[in-house]
């Protein structure tokens, strides 16, 4: 068997671009199932997400009441610490 070394390589290049495209393969199939169950809990949870967005601004309004209710308190106990010393 007369085998030139160019001929060698072109085997070795196959070979490895074969191997390069079943890990492609496997990478988009893992990739796509991911994307399957993303979407089936997405469908699931829909309702609740939902809901978590419509009542995002009033959680974030009653997290800026509770806030200014607790800078008024410690405003207040600045003023009797002041008075007291």
């Amino acid at each position: 068997m007369n085998a030139i070394g160019w001929q060698i390589g072109a085997i070795l290049f196959g070979a490895s671009f074969f191997i390069v495209g079943i890990y492609t393969a496997k990478l988009l199939n893992t990739a796509n199932k991911t994307i399957e169950k993303t979407n089936k809990l997405i469908d699931v949870n829909e309702r609740h997400i939902t809901e978590i967005i419509d009542n995002a601004a009033s959680i974030s309004k009653n997290i800026k009441d509770i806030t200014d209710i607790i800078d008024r308190i410690t405003s207040l106990f600045r003023v009797f610490k002041f008075f007291k010393k």
